[in-house]
């Protein structure tokens, strides 16, 4: 009987929710998808979204016909208790839109 009640909490501890960082593919993916739904707020229905471009790290450039929107990714102010793992917590936080 002794030996039952460790198995049973190293198998719940192993059943346990784990946090982890996204791979970085899967990361600049959930960063994309950010980009363009605030490029779409910006830009409104009437200018869909032609291409996205990384131009630096954090900073998307965002082109709608003949309008260019910055995109950038803010961290979180609220990232948890110092190390802390898990998924990047960031928002995107859209520019104002340039048309020429």
């Amino acid at each position: 009987m002794k030996s039952i009640a460790p198995a049973l909490l190293l198998a719940a501890l192993a059943s346990a929710p784990a946090l982890a960082a996204l791979p970085p593919h899967y990361q600049r993916q959930a960063e994309f998808v950010a980009a363009l739904g605030a490029a779409v707020e910006v830009l409104g229905i009437s200018s869909p979204v032609d291409s996205i471009i990384l131009s630096e790290p954090d900073r998307f450039e965002v082109k709608a016909g003949n309008c260019t929107l910055i995109v950038t990714i803010v961290d979180a102010e609220d990232k948890g208790a110092a190390g802390m793992v898990g998924p990047r917590q960031f928002r995107a936080e859209a520019g104002e839109k340039h048309c020429q």
